[in-house]
Parts: C-alpha cells; sequence; structure tokens
C-alpha cells in the first residue's frame, strides 16, 4: 500500500500540485473529524503544514526537488 502511495503522489511534480493534493488529503482528515472526533487530528495537521510548506516554497518560486533518500532523483543531480 505505501508503495502505491508513493507511485501517486509521485505524478504531482511541482510544488503547486503538490500543496493541492496534500491541502486534499488534509480536508478529507478534517471532514472525518466532523463525523467522529479521533487520531486522525495528528494527520490532517501534518498533511495540512506539507501543504502550507509546498505553498510557500511555491510562492517563493523554489524548484521541487526530489529526495534520493526517499527514492528520488537526488539532491546531487542538481549540483552537477
Amino acid at each position: 500500500m505505501a508503495l502505491e502511495f508513493d507511485t501517486f503522489i509521485r505524478r504531482f511534480t511541482t510544488n503547486y500540485m503538490r500543496a493541492a493534493i496534500y491541502g486534499a488529503m488534509s480536508l478529507i482528515q478534517w471532514l472525518s473529524i466532523i463525523v467522529d472526533a479521533s487520531s486522525l487530528i495528528a494527520a490532517a495537521v501534518l498533511l495540512l503544514l506539507a501543504a502550507i510548506c509546498y505553498l510557500i516554497a511555491g510562492l517563493k518560486g523554489q524548484g521541487f526537488v526530489g529526495s534520493k533518500t526517499l527514492g528520488g532523483q537526488g539532491v546531487a543531480q542538481m549540483i552537477v
């Protein structure tokens, strides 16, 4: 299941697209908390934080850089 999630997230290659998907996932979590308050609030908060960070990076004009640690192309490619 984690591999499927990683594959899904890799489709979103810009900061704005990542902000949108993380924002949507956060919204789903917040809506589920309305029905029944639970520990999902932690996921909602972290997803919202991720969305905000990607949005700020997009607004600042920073390019999206994958991390080799998480299986991406890696920052080293940017240096070469």
